[in-house]
This record gives C-alpha cells, structure tokens and sequence, in this order.
C-alpha cells in the first residue's frame, strides 16, 4: 500500500476525538450515494420510455422509408424492390400507397390516413398483426362482399365501427372541378388494431394496395417502399447503400430521420437528466470539502510533523485527495449498486404501476444500459475529485514550523 493512501486510511477511521468530523464525512457519503443512485433511476426510467415509445413507432413504421421527391408517385416499383431486397440485412420490403381521405360510417366521418399495402409484405414489415384486436389482417372480399380494411382502435370508437360494418372511403382525387364528383369506394372493416399510440390508432386504416391505387387513381404506381432491416442499428448503414444504388430520384430515409424530433428530445432529456442530476452529486461534494477542511485543521500538528521528516507538498497533497476519492467512491459503489438493484426489482416485479387510462403502459419502465452506469461513475468521480483540490492544496502550503508551532 502507497504511503499516502495508508495515511488516508488512518485519518478516515473513527476517533472519539473527531466524531463530528466522522459525521461530516458520513453524511458526505450518503449524499455521493443518493446522487448516484437518483442519477442511475432516472437515466434507467428514460431508457425505459425511449425502448417502449421506440418499439410501438418501429412496430407501426418501418426501419427505412424509400420514396420520391415532392410527393411524386414511384413507376416500376417492381425493378426499385429488387434492388432493396439484393441488399443483405434487409429481411422485409413492403410497397405501399399513402394519402388523405375521408371514412365515413352510419354514426359519423373522419379525415384520416388511408394505407393501401398488401397482406403479405405488412407482416414482413411491421408488427400490426400483433395489435389486431378484433379481427385479422385480411384485404380480400368479407361476408358484405366488400373489400376488407383494418381501422384503428380509437377511430372505431369515433365512428362506432365493429369487425364487418360497412365503411366509405372519399378520395379528392377525382375532384377536378366544382363540378366533379370524387371517388367513393366501399369497404368491410375486416379487423381492428390497437398499438396504444393515439396519432396512429385514431388516424390511419389499411387497404389492399390495388384498393388505394384505385381509390387515389394512381394506376401502377405507389406512393413508397418500407423496409424492414435485421437489426435497426444498421439503418443508417443500409440506408447510405440503398441511397448509392437507387440514385438522386429516390429519398431514402431511416426512422430516426422521420422522427428525428422526438429522437432529439429524447436524447436531450435523458442528458439533461444526467447534468441537472449531477448537481446532488455536487452538493454532496462541498461536504466532502468541509470534511477535509475539518481533517486539515484537526492534523496541522501532523502535517508539519510529515513535511518535517521529508514528505513533499505533492505527498501531503495526495495524501488529502485520496481521502476524498475513497470517501466519494464509497457513495458512488453503494448508489450505483441501489440504483440497479431497485431497478431489477422493478423489472423483475413491477412494482410500480401505471395508470392504462392515463399512459398506454401498465408498470414504469426500466432499462440498464452499461455504459449509462460508465458515465454516471466518471462523472461522480470527477465531482468528487474537484472537491478534494481546495483542502488538498491548502494541506500541502503549510509550512513546517508553522504547522508545529500550531
């Protein structure tokens, strides 16, 4: 063991004579430990709401979006999906039509998305079948000898809709003049989907793509191709190589692109959670400071003791700084250890529940990621470490035989 970090052994032992420096130093402790430790939840709590809010966007949207500049339709989609598919790590590609329009039902009408895709590629592509409420994902003729659509759970409640209830679809496509009638075409709601996101379950149905050419009179063409990925890690990868093989005429976008306002805030959140958290950590650590303030005080008699047998003002210095990081690194050891053991709890049990009619989950949730717990440990340290430069560097300026003297 290191000279000065045996002395800092020493001087951190309880005495009798220094109780209210022990106390001081205990409190310093528990300050580090429910900085850390409040740092570690709300980091975890955020990763969290990012995994669920992420995972019911990219369940609904696709990894990568591939359209064309100012709303123009693709031609010959066919030849452009397999270019997409030639490309290793995609695992899905689905061609579809998306424009506005107006359901109407006996109960009332609604302006809302109208998604026209085909059976197959939908379950490739993304996770709609496992939100399926009511119903299947099913575009061909119903009982009603209607065409099947899938509507979302909170428009069914606005136009009191069941599986197999009649609904009309208006198109402005055909509006081309006052005089103009627009394209009406009816459908049976074949199924209805809830994915617990109200911008999606209240504005979007699902037609077959043949459906919603002719219902927007796009012949052949399509509005897009989504593109499912093995893993979404890779989207910016795929999404530079899709972008070089298709060419300028095609946009190419990942999810974060498309969401790249959420994603922001998200991130900002959760670093911002971290800085202002921080400062726990920071008032912790002016206790840190007036427990070796205290320590300097009690030891001057020692300190000149030390210097006058050789010790060096870096020796002393060290001697206070280590003190300090071992009183710091105890509370950062024990709040990282409560952290991700109330957080394991919570995964495990969930034990902290949500109101469903409020949020679209049942319990808080939670993710560890490591290298949340590597930046929270850095920046505790430093803190800590800050806080032992003043009363270091006071220690190392005393003067021998002012310090005896003393």
């Amino acid at each position: 063991m290191k000279f000065e970090h045996f002395v800092a052994n020493r001087y951190l032992k309880p005495r009798r004579d220094n109780l209210y420096v022990t106390l001081i130093g205990g409190i310093s402790v528990v300050g580090v430990t429910v900085g850390v430790m409040a740092i570690v939840l709300v980091l975890s709590i955020l990763n969290g709401f990012e995994r669920e809010i992420k995972s019911r966007f990219i369940g609904f949207d696709s990894h990568i979006k591939i359209m064309k500049p100012h709303d123009e339709g693709i031609t010959h989609w066919d030849e452009v999906v397999e270019k997409i598919r030639s490309e290793k790590s995609v695992v899905g590609v689905s061609p579809y039509v998306l424009q506005k329009a107006m359901i109407t039902s006996s109960s009332g009408n609604h302006v809302t998305f109208v998604k026209g895709t085909t059976e197959e590629t939908i379950v490739q592509v993304t996770t709609l079948e496992k939100s399926i409420l009511h119903g299947k994902v099913d575009f061909s003729k119903q009982d009603s000898a209607f065409n099947g659509m899938l509507v979302g759970y909170s428009l069914s409640l606005q136009l009191d809709v069941n599986a197999q209830d009649t609904l009309t679809v208006i198109s402005p496509a055909g509006v081309t003049s006052p005089f103009s009638m627009p394209i009406a075409k009816r459908f049976s709601a074949s199924g209805v989907f809830k994915t617990d996101m109200y911008e999606y379950d209240n504005a979007y149905v699902f037609v077959g793509l043949s459906d919603a050419q002719d219902l927007f009179e796009m012949e052949d063409q399509i509005t897009g191709i989504d593109v499912k990925l093995d893993h979404i890690d890779k989207s910016f990868d795929v999404r530079d190589r899709l972008a070089a093989t298709l060419g300028e005429k095609y946009v190419v976008e990942t999810w974060f692109d498309q969401h790249s306002d959420l994603y922001s805030a998200m991130k900002i959140e959760k670093w911002g959670s971290l800085v202002v958290l921080s400062l726990i950590i920071l008032v912790a650590g002016f206790n840190i400071v007036s427990t070796l303030i205290m320590v300097v005080m009690q030891k001057t008699a020692e300190i000149g003791i030390l210097k006058s047998m050789g010790a060096s003002s870096n020796v002393v210095s060290g001697i206070f700084m280590r003190q300090g990081l071992i009183i710091g690194s105890i509370g950062i050891l024990m709040g990282c250890l409560l952290g991700y053991g109330i957080c394991v709890i919570q995964m495990q049990f969930s034990i902290i529940k949500m109101p469903q009619d409020i949020f679209f989950l049942d319990a808080l949730p939670v993710e560890l990621k490591w290298v949340d717990f590597f930046a929270i440990v850095i920046v505790a340290f430093c803190l800590c470490l800050f806080s032992t430069v003043y009363p270091a560097r006071k220690a190392a300026k005393l003067l021998p035989v002012e310090a005896l003297r003393s």
